[in-house]
Formats: structure tokens, sequence, C-alpha cells
């Protein structure tokens, strides 16, 4: 008896163990193929970078700012665990970009200063585990943008210097995992702010160079987990400022170049997770700069291009933690510099302006 018993137990953990193993063998770490390896060889030889996994499959191909043909662009596309492709300032056409069909593994896909246009999203629209996607300088508009309404697990768009004006934003409320969301120098229009909404997990948002005014985020109270806001050279103002209150976690906010005033300082004041504040070249005098003390994390703040004197200059002195401070023209000088830098000796207090080197 004990002997069948014997034999009945071990039958059962003998079948255990097959059904595991059978488990495993779902996702086998499978070795590139000949066809796989030849493809390799191609992308190298035309002056591609390529990573690869523990398997030795290729996982991301880089091509760019180099020539890139049909023929290559066919065979990168057949790459079976390609994940990351990178073509920024590749001279690939829509036409040779239908060559790489829609690999089913595709996460991240730069096409940033690419001549590629709103034509390739249908195909792009394809790649269902895409993660991030960039475009900057392409000719794409909102009727190209409900091509992406099915890409849920998006975290980041990038839509810098486009034609998008926010119209289409209705039609991707379904990429709720959005996290990062670029449309610096489109023409997005206030009116289309409150279409963001539903992306509740942004925590990077680019309006730089837009056409906004600020009024439309009263309607966007629920983007508590926004860290990173850059409204600079649009029409953001003194009330729109009260609208950034529910963003708790704000930690860098660029207001550079903006219509804002002495009457937002006291507010802005109020955002204590700043960690780097740009209020550079605005209407802001000595009248409320006091108030920037308040910022117990702040370590870079731009006041340059204000109206700011050494009076105001020296009521930042408590502001210990400052490891930045810019205030380039500016009525500060030199003796008022000095004197601040005496009381915040750890901080790196920048009062001359100099031009960048590509500046005439």
């Amino acid at each position: 008896m004990r002997f069948l018993l014997t034999l009945t137990l071990l039958a059962f953990l003998l079948g255990c163990g097959s059904a595991t193993d059978a488990a495993k063998s779902d996702h086998p770490n499978v070795a590139p193929t000949q066809d796989d390896l030849a493809t390799e060889a191609l992308v190298v030889n035309a002056g591609g970078r390529i990573e690869k996994d523990k398997s030795g499959a290729v996982t991301l191909v880089d091509f760019s700012g180099k020539p890139l043909d049909e023929k290559l662009i066919s065979r990168i596309g057949t790459l079976p665990n390609l994940q990351k492709l990178l073509l920024r300032g590749c001279t690939v056409s829509n036409e040779m970009f239908t060559k790489l069909a829609a690999p089913s593994n595709l996460q991240v896909l730069d096409l940033r200063e690419t001549p590629l246009t709103g034509k390739c999203l249908s195909q792009i629209g394809k790649c269902a585990k895409l993660r991030n996607l960039q475009f900057r300088g392409n000719a794409i508009t909102d009727n190209d943008l409900k091509h992406l309404a099915n890409l849920t697990e998006l975290k980041v768009l990038g839509l810098d210097e486009t034609a998008v004006d926010g119209n289409a934003f209705g039609e991707l409320s379904g990429l709720a995992q959005l996290e990062e969301l670029y449309l610096f120098g489109t023409p997005f229009l206030e009116v289309n702010l409150p279409k963001l909404a539903p992306f509740t997990k942004l925590k990077r948002l680019r309006l730089r160079g837009t056409l906004i005014t600020g009024d439309g985020f009263v309607d966007l109270a629920g983007l508590t987990a926004l860290e990173d806001l850059d409204v600079s050279e649009t029409g953001f103002k003194d009330a729109s400022v009260d609208h950034l209150k529910p963003f708790s976690q704000l930690k860098r906010l660029n207001l550079w170049a903006t219509k804002i005033g002495d009457n937002a300082v006291p507010t802005v004041a109020e955002f204590n997770s700043l960690e780097w504040l740009n209020l550079d070249r605005n209407s802001i005098g000595d009248k409320n700069i006091h108030d920037l003390t308040k910022l117990p994390n702040l370590t870079w703040l731009h006041l340059g291009s204000t109206l700011l004197t050494d009076d105001g200059l020296m009521q930042l002195a408590p502001m210990k933690q400052l490891q930045t401070l810019i205030v380039t023209r500016t009525e500060v000088t030199d003796e008022g510099a000095a004197k601040l830098a005496h009381e915040l000796p750890k901080t790196k207090i920048q009062h001359i302006y100099k031009p960048e080197k590509n500046e005439s």
C-alpha cells in the first residue's frame, strides 16, 4: 500500500512540474534567427546604434541624424523584439515609413525633426504597446491625432512645433496613462484647455509659445499630479495664477515672458513644493518680492529682465537654500549683488548678463 501511495504522490509531483515548465515556455528567451542577425549587421554597417536584451535580440535601433533607405527601414520592422526606434533628424518620407509596418512590441518612437507628416499617424496608431511618441516640427494637425485614440498605454506625447490647436483632444480622452504632454510652439487654443482634464496622471505639461491666457486652467483642477508646468511666452496673467493652486505637487514653474506682475507673486509663493521658478521678463518689482522667501524648497530662481532693485534683492536674504539666483538686466548693482552674496555665500548669483555664443 505504501508503495502504491508513493508512486501516486510521485506521479502527482511530476505532473505539477510539467505544468510549470509548460507555463514558462510560453515566454521563452528565443535566440535571434539568421534573418535577425542579418538585419542587425545591416543596421550596424549603415551606422546605426543598437541595444540587445539578454537573449541577444535587438531591442533598440538608433538612426538619429543618419541616412536611411526603404530597404533598411523595412528590415528594421521585422525585428521581433524591437521596443525603441529613434529616427530624430532622419530624412525618412511617409512612403518610406510605411515599409516599417507596425512592430508589435514597439514602445518608444522618436520622429522629431523628420519630414514625416500626419499621414503616418494611422500606421502608428496600430502600435498598441507604444508608450512614448515624439514629434517636433512635423506637419501634423488635429485631424491626424484621432488615429492615436487607441494608444491607451501612451505615457509621453510630444507635439512641439506642429499645427495642433487642441480641437482633437476631446477624442483622446482614453489616453488615461499620459504623464507628459509637449505642445511648445503650437497654435494651441485657450478654449481647448479643458479638453486636457481627463489626463489626470499628467506630471509634465509644456504650453510655451501657445495662444493661451490661462483662464482655462480653472477646469484643470483635477491635474493634481502635475510637477512641471511651462506656460512661458504666452498671455498667462495674474488672475490665471490662482487657477494653479490645486497643483500642490508642482516642482517646476516657468512663467518667463508672460503677462504677470507684482500681484501674482504672493500666489506663486503659496506653491510650497516649488524647487525651480522662472519669472524672467515680467513686470515684477520690489513690492511683493519678499513673499518668495516662503518657498522652502526653492533652489533655482530667475528674476532677470524685471524691475528688481538692490532693495528688493536684499529681501531674498533669508533664502539660504538657494543654489542659483539670476538677476541679469535688472536695476541690481554690483554693490547690491555683492551685499547679498555676503548673506548667501553658497548661492551662485548672476547679475551681469552674458550672451550665449550664438547670439550676435
